[in-house]
């Protein structure tokens, strides 16, 4: 997974920072999300470990948590946008792109971010290849869960953000409109592993994980 890291940073001369969001109120869970336990390991070390085993050696927490790198939101109550706003401005020139995941997915598999970096990487050696005809990629995520997600650290998302996080319409601060204004490219997961993309909002979520995670699967 290294190997393959160092690879597209060689070829295409790509950084990609590491993000975990977890600024997040967690009301609907009742308390922290980030600090709930699966396999003796907090959800928020079990993303950061994640991120760094797939080969992401600079990973940062959306947050304030006192032992991990942080960068903690600029606004308040806006959702992931504004912990991706806060990242964005605060990396933008020392990183090529951000791999996002939020805290809350303690089901993801390695191999679900291997092939999400593949897919941008795929998609980054075919700009390459024809540079003055195709747009510079925006970013690639999977189509039925948005998370996890890599943005490319540009312009136009950087001025996007930048509007987005100022307008009073809250409909409008969504992932998706940023998918389609951007034209960030969408793939499919593969229907068996989709449990692996669910979310612990509630705790009945967080039970239903719990219960999933603890049988023989491919979730360890």
């Amino acid at each position: 997974m290294l190997s393959m890291r160092a690879g597209i940073e060689k070829v295409m001369n790509v950084k990609i920072a590491g993000i975990v969001l977890a600024g997040g109120q967690s009301l609907r869970m009742g308390q922290d999300k980030a600090m709930l336990t699966i396999d003796q390991h907090t959800l928020l070390v079990r993303a950061f470990n994640l991120l760094k085993q797939v080969g992401l050696s600079d990973c940062f927490v959306s947050g304030d948590y006192p032992d991990f790198p942080c960068i903690t939101d600029k606004h308040s109550g806006l959702g992931p946008l504004a912990g991706i706003a806060a990242c964005t401005e605060h990396l933008f020139y020392d990183y090529n792109a951000l791999f996002i995941m939020p805290v809350d997915m303690p089901l993801l598999a390695a191999q679900d971010c291997i092939t999400l970096i593949e897919a941008y990487s795929q998609r980054l050696s075919q700009q390459a290849s024809s540079p003055q005809s195709l747009p510079q990629i925006a970013g690639v995520y999977y189509q039925e869960a948005i998370f996890p997600l890599i943005l490319t650290l540009n312009k136009p998302l950087r001025d996007y953000l930048s509007d987005i996080i100022q307008t009073p319409h809250k409909k409008h601060r969504s992932l998706y409109r940023l998918f389609e204004t951007l034209s960030v490219q969408g793939i499919p997961t593969n229907a068996n592993n989709i449990q692996r993309f669910e979310n612990t909002n509630t705790p009945e979520q967080w039970l239903r994980c719990l219960s999933n995670f603890s049988k023989p699967s491919q979730f360890k």
